[in-house]
């Protein structure tokens, strides 16, 4: 040691000893965000969630990207959120399929992965609704039913029992999806249209039978109108199925709600 060095009380690496770069302000400040950020949402624990799960939490987290596009006045924007939907509904398939496959079946994508769907498609009517593309009480009736049989399945959970989606409840889902895909397709050609041509109707009307049809069909929103209209329908029936089904159940709840009160 230097005799500079021996007064100032530094100490020099022994020859041959590995040096520890001291962390730059890039890297402490990356540790702080970080540690900021995992507070409130353990973000940064990702790479130990399984791929099935990542899968439903993307799609969760795409949900107000899907939002802000629709709502957009840019009709790009709205083009985009048609994308963005697919890509959900795509994931919703894909998680599944994934930890079927692999074996990641596990507790939080059991609760969170059918939680997921509903948000997406919740948020796809709600949106309809603020645009003025289907009226509101169809909504109201979808998630009335939507709530009464997520209750009933925690119900009868409780007697480990699971209640599997029979194909009035596949249709429901099937047709819910029709009435959103076709609903933003409409949105889009229809602001498309008014933006690029003024006189869309007249040239659509000028061009026969078929042309007039289609203006019609532009006009009165009638295909997201009708195919949420028999989503609401067959959304009711499934539920009121489901409650025929496991009326039993439902009463040996009550009677042991009865005896406990008792």
């Amino acid at each position: 040691m230097s005799p500079r060095a021996r007064r100032s009380g530094q100490t020099l690496p022994r020859p041959g000893a590995a040096t520890v770069p001291h962390p730059g302000p890039m890297r402490r400040g990356g540790r702080l965000i970080r540690k900021f950020f995992a507070l409130p949402f353990p973000l940064f624990r990702w790479q130990k969630v399984n791929l099935a799960n990542q899968l439903t939490l993307l799609r969760i987290v795409l949900l107000p990207v899907y939002a802000g596009l629709f709502l957009s006045d840019s009709l790009a924007a709205q083009w985009a959120s048609l994308g963005v939907f697919a890509l959900c509904a795509f994931t919703d398939w894909l998680d599944g399929w994934v930890a079927r496959k692999y074996g990641m079946i596990t507790n939080f994508g059991k609760i969170m992965d059918p939680l997921a769907d509903k948000l997406l498609m919740l948020t796809g009517m709600i949106l309809f609704v603020q645009v003025g593309l289907v009226p509101g009480w169809m909504i109201v009736l979808i998630w009335w039913r939507e709530l009464a049989v997520t209750g009933l399945r925690t119900l009868v959970a409780a007697r480990r029992t699971v209640l599997a989606a029979d194909s009035w409840g596949k249709a429901k889902t099937v047709l819910q999806i029709v009435a959103i895909v076709g609903g933003m397709l409409v949105y889009c050609l229809q602001n498309t249209l008014n933006a690029t041509m003024e006189d869309w109707r007249l040239h659509l009307e000028n061009a026969g039978a078929l042309g007039e049809l289609a203006a019609r069909i532009l006009d009165t929103n009638a295909i997201p109108f009708w195919s949420m209209f028999a989503a609401t329908i067959i959304s009711l029936w499934s539920g009121i199925r489901y409650f025929r089904k496991n009326w039993a159940v439902i009463c040996l709840e009550l009677e042991d709600a009865e005896k406990v009160d008792a």
